[in-house]
């Protein structure tokens, strides 16, 4: 009976830093699991009183080892899956809290295959520990959206089984889970826990938030990017299919960003130098589609000076040259040398036979700018900062802008015709020799 219980002991695997103010409750939450058989072994790089703290817990189930040494999350949790009992483990955060059928349903989820990845449903709190939502998976997770940066991470469950196959986790500091996620894929099913079975902190210290959004999001394009390469050839392409999809996506957004362009223009002198506030989806189709009306922007207001396909990007408006006006995508009236949208554009749009709200030009649905970027990003030498789009209209201005917000690279110019594009990059004939071009996707032919 006691070499069973080992066998089945599952494995809770907690890196931690710094949590000091949280790491309590998450160790109360395992103590409260219905199932008992588990081990929790904490790897502690912090420099706060987390050690102090976790001197308090005496139950013989936690291991806890204070490391000194800051260490990166995925070599923590690699060192934890080598003194792991197994079959079974799962990735916790300091900060979070697992519910008390954590435990026992993840470990009858994972018996149903050797190499099984369970995810689960779960609350999201706020710093309180407050409920503010829950969050339901899709079932099935369709996986175009897997291989996106709207992917699965922690919370999750796997087999040690699983954990070899794939190699252990990445040693990338923000996209760890992701990756073990994606390569998983390959090896064994996904089962999903309709029932929540955690309670997820959000809050502002956390590593998601304080790494930045976007230096996360290009971390866990990378990841994608790395995964999609080693994906075997005899499995499903991810972005098979998506091309309609896209082109469908492109055509609700450029029309309902000429209509925001239009009615921010109206009344604005065509030699008023205008500028566009944010560097984000929403700032982006308003650009473009201020250049397609013939009132192309000086440049963006954001974070962090420097250029976004090839225009200026500055920090406060309070940097603009006297006389410029500042276009606002998101917000409604007009304050001082700023323009939004007014309550009264929705009513517009339906005359226009337009959706009245404009979600479409306010996010890039992840799965499909996923399926542009990483099919083609997947071949770039690794060296290669620089790559030339080839194509017009919104779709190349489209893949630009991804590739280099999400993909970190520098659009070098356009191949193709001299059509007036976003940003004053070149537009030429053909790319330099030997230097990568990007074509846009074609749509399908008509059978």
């Amino acid at each position: 009976m006691r070499y069973l219980r080992r066998f089945m002991t599952f494995s809770l695997l907690m890196p931690s830093y710094n949590q000091a103010r949280f790491i309590g409750e998450a160790v109360q939450s395992v103590l409260a699991q219905a199932d008992g058989d588990w081990e929790l072994i904490i790897l502690d790089n912090s420099t706060d009183g987390t050690p102090e703290l976790m001197a308090k817990f005496t139950d013989p189930r936690i291991q806890f080892h204070h490391q000194p040494m800051r260490m990166d999350v995925g070599t923590c949790l690699n060192w934890m899956l080598e003194r792991a009992k197994g079959p079974h483990f799962s990735y916790i955060h300091t900060d979070n809290r697992l519910l008390p059928c954590f435990v026992g349903d993840h470990k009858r989820a994972l018996s149903t295959h050797p190499a099984a990845l369970a995810v689960c449903d779960y609350w999201e709190i706020n710093e309180a520990g407050r409920r503010q939502k829950l969050r339901r998976r899709p079932d099935p997770f369709p996986l175009r959206r897997l291989f996106s940066t709207d992917t699965i991470g922690v919370p999750f469950a796997g087999t040690l089984e699983l954990a070899r196959q794939v190699g252990g986790f990445s040693t990338d500091d923000l996209a760890d889970d992701v990756m073990f996620v994606l390569m998983a894929d390959a090896f064994g099913p996904r089962v999903h826990l309709h029932k929540p079975q955690m309670e997820y902190r959000v809050h502002g210290g956390s590593r998601f938030l304080q790494g930045g959004v976007l230096r996360v999001h290009r971390a866990i394009h990378r990841s994608v990017v790395e995964a999609y390469r080693a994906r075997p050839t005899a499995l499903p392409d991810p972005y098979e299919g998506t091309v309609p999809l896209i082109l469908a996506h492109l055509d609700k957004a450029s029309r309902l960003a000429r209509s925001l362009a239009q009615h921010l223009l109206k009344g604005v002198p065509p030699t008023q130098p205008i500028w566009i506030d944010g560097v984000d989806p929403a700032a982006f189709w308003l650009a473009w589609a201020c250049t397609e009306v013939g009132h192309p922007p000086v440049g963006f207001l954001g974070a962090g000076n420097g250029q976004l396909l090839g225009l200026p990007v500055q920090v406060s408006s309070e940097t603009l040259p006297t006389g410029a006006l500042c276009l606002k995508p998101r917000h409604c009236g007009v304050y001082g040398g700023s323009v939004g949208p007014h309550w009264s554009l929705p009513f517009r749009r339906l005359t226009q036979g337009l959706p009245p709200l404009d979600h479409a030009i306010k996010r890039y649905p992840a799965d499909l700018m996923a399926s542009l970027l990483v099919p083609l990003h997947k071949d770039l030498a690794a060296e290669s900062t620089t790559i030339w789009v080839e194509g017009e209209g919104p779709l190349a201005a489209y893949l630009a802008f991804g590739a280099e917000t999400l993909a970190g690279l520098k659009v070098a110019g356009w191949v193709g015709s001299a059509e007036a594009r976003l940003g004053p990059g070149p537009a030429v004939p053909s790319a330099p020799a030997g230097a990568p071009v990007w074509p846009i996707p074609k749509a399908p032919a008509a059978r």
